[in-house]
């Protein structure tokens, strides 16, 4: 595949589902990216995976961001 067409497939997903996602698939999903190539092997990735009220209290801090008009905020500390 080119880059152009590369590019043109990219997407962001906008709408998530409530559907759970089995913890197999999750971790078999962080190994696959654990694969990734980095700048010399540096792999400076952390991976963190919320559920329950750990992801409900995400979920509703970025409603409460939204609702103050701050659309550009990819974190959330709490």
């Amino acid at each position: 595949m080119d880059f152009t067409a590369l590019v043109q497939k990219r997407h962001s997903t906008r709408d998530f589902s409530d559907q759970v996602i089995p913890r197999s698939q999750l971790e078999q999903i962080i190994q696959d990216a654990l694969t990734t190539p980095s700048w010399v092997n540096s792999q400076p990735w952390r991976v963190y995976v919320a559920t329950g009220k750990t992801l409900a209290l995400i979920k509703e801090k970025h409603r409460e961001t939204v609702k103050q008009g701050d659309l550009g905020t990819p974190n959330i500390r709490s």
